[in-house]
């Protein structure tokens, strides 16, 4: 990305005015001068803008940026993605300060309250259940320091199959939840509604789909979460249906967030940069549909302008609250309340989540 980005290249496909490519250039100059000077580490998750992919040192999916964060040498890192992402950061690497360009750069999907979780085990406990609790990233250090493992879109299935347990607590996405049900073999038990788990009703509504699966052989089940990304859970199956209508050799793919609907009507189910490399290993495809967030989409057509993205994704305003002018300051003046950090004795267990992802995710 960074050798094939220039301020001409986002002018001619509109990413870009004119008369805005001087300023661009200019941050692009003084972002790579501070970087050098200073030993910062600039790392940058596949939703950001193509003008700070342009710079940055690293870019990645979820499980890439994790990896990555153990490796890093810097003296400092300003991550480019959300905050959860920068706090995985440090979680991993605590001895580097990690800060983040905007404090705006927040997620939704995170919102998740640590006590609702603790509830949510010890009443599967109170069952007799013999479970795992499996964390999507997308959620703070309180909640993966309750976790036995955490995982990303790319490997929650391997990471559910080493975890060695017949039930599987996942948190918090609902419609990734349902992709490692199918994956593995195991039931997929629909999430209470938001703010609405009562036990009693709760165990009557599931109750059936548990014997069920136990008559189909399954090897156990997957207790979903209330919880799902308002970027992806908003695409419809009309998103597809019309793209299938106006060009049934267009490839859909899409994002193992959207509704389960959607993922039985597409062709892959992948993760971000699972769908790039999908897209370079098929160079006899022409024409895709790839459901998520825009700004993976904007960095495919830059790389491949001799294809053609239909544009039936959304865009994250989370993920949109980083831009140049913001990472320039948080390398230029390190602001105090950009500073990541966690409490160590949550880190502690955070830690030990993601480092179990990654051992998982590499066997």
């Amino acid at each position: 990305m960074q050798k094939l980005l220039t301020t001409e290249s986002l002018i001619r496909h509109h990413y870009l005015e004119e008369k805005d490519a001087p300023r661009v250039e200019w941050l692009w100059d003084e972002i790579r001068r501070l970087k050098r000077e200073r030993n910062v580490f600039l790392p940058a998750h596949n939703y950001q803008v193509p003008e700070i992919q342009a710079v940055a040192d690293f870019v990645g999916d979820s499980f890439e940026l994790a990896v990555k964060s153990r490796e890093i040498e810097s003296d400092y890192v300003v991550f480019c993605g959300v905050r959860f992402m920068a706090e995985g950061c440090y979680t991993l690497k605590p001895e580097t300060p990690v800060y983040v360009p905007s404090l705006r750069a927040l997620c939704s999907l995170a919102e998740v309250d640590e006590a609702d979780v603790a509830e949510r085990k010890e009443w599967l406990r109170s069952l007799g259940r013999d479970f795992s609790t499996m964390t999507y990233v997308n959620t703070y250090a309180p909640v993966k320091a309750l976790s036995d493992a955490c995982c990303t879109s790319s490997n929650a299935p391997k990471i559910a199959a080493g975890l060695g347990k017949p039930d599987i607590l996942f948190v918090p996405d609902q419609n990734l939840a349902y992709q490692v049900a199918l994956k593995t073999g195991r039931m997929y038990l629909p999430p209470p509604e938001r703010n609405e788990f009562h036990p009693k009703e709760y165990w009557e509504r599931v109750e059936p789909l548990i014997r069920e699966g136990e008559k189909q052989g399954l090897q156990g089940n997957v207790f979903a979460w209330e919880g799902a990304c308002h970027v992806h859970h908003e695409m419809t199956e009309q998103d597809i249906l019309r793209i299938r209508a106006e060009d049934p050799e267009a490839v859909v793919v899409v994002h193992g967030e959207v509704k389960p609907s959607l993922q039985k009507l597409a062709d892959a189910v992948l993760s971000t940069s699972q769908m790039i490399k999908y897209v370079d290993a098929h160079p006899e495809k022409q024409r895709f549909a790839i459901l998520t967030e825009c700004g993976l989409v904007v960095r495919m057509e830059l790389e491949h302008p001799e294809k053609q993205f239909y544009k039936s994704c959304r865009l994250c305003q989370y993920m949109k609250a980083n831009d140049l002018e913001n990472v320039y300051e948080t390398l230029r003046d390190r602001p105090a309340d950009r500073l990541v950090t966690v409490e160590e004795s949550v880190r502690e267990g955070a830690a030990r989540a993601m480092s179990r992802m990654i051992e998982l995710a590499r066997a």
